[in-house]
C-alpha cells in the first residue's frame, strides 16, 4: 500500500499494489470483468478504512453501502502473475452520493488497463441516502482541497 501525497493532503489519493493470482483467470487465461471490479472495490474499501470508515462498522449500525453507477472503460488486459496498481481519487462527496475516479495500471510499464468512475451512496436502515458521521473527515478534507485548487 502506497500513498501519493497531494500538497499536505494525504487522503484524497490512494494507490494499492496487487498481483494477478492464477485462480482469477478463466479457462481461456483471461481475467473476467467482475474480477477487475473486485480489484476496484477492494481498493475503495482499503481507502475508506485507512480514513476511519469501517465497512464492517457501517453494516453493524444498519447502513448499506451501494454502488449506483459504474462506468468502466477496458483499455488493455492483465496476464497471470502481473503486478499492477489500482489508483483511486475521491472526486466528490455530497450529501447523498460519492464519486471515485479509479484506474488500474500494469507494472512496471504503467500501461492503463482500466479507467473507471464509480458513483454510490450509503443507505440508512430506512433505505434513505445519507452519510454517517464517519464520512465527515473525508468531506472536510475534500472541501479543503477544492478551496486549495481554486486559489
Amino acid at each position: 500500500m502506497v500513498y501519493r501525497m497531494l500538497q499536505g493532503i494525504e487522503t484524497l489519493h490512494f494507490t494499492h499494489k496487487m498481483k494477478v493470482r492464477d485462480y482469477e483467470l478463466d479457462r481461456f487465461g483471461v481475467i473476467n470483468n467482475a474480477v477487475y471490479q473486485n480489484y476496484l472495490e477492494h481498493t475503495r474499501h482499503l481507502f475508506l478504512e485507512t480514513n476511519g470508515v469501517s465497512m464492517k462498522t457501517l453494516i453493524e449500525h444498519g447502513y448499506s453501502p451501494v454502488i449506483t453507477k459504474a462506468e468502466v472503460e477496458y483499455r488493455s488486459s492483465l496476464q497471470s502473475r502481473n503486478d499492477f496498481v489500482v489508483n483511486l481519487e475521491l472526486t466528490s462527496l455530497s450529501k447523498i452520493k460519492f464519486i471515485f475516479t479509479q484506474e488500474i495500471r500494469s507494472l512496471p510499464r504503467n500501461t492503463l488497463i482500466i479507467s473507471a468512475k464509480i458513483t454510490g451512496t450509503i443507505l440508512n436502515s430506512s433505505k434513505q441516502p445519507c452519510f454517517p458521521d464517519s464520512f465527515q473527515k473525508l468531506r472536510s478534507i475534500l472541501t479543503t482541497d477544492k478551496k486549495t485548487r481554486t486559489k
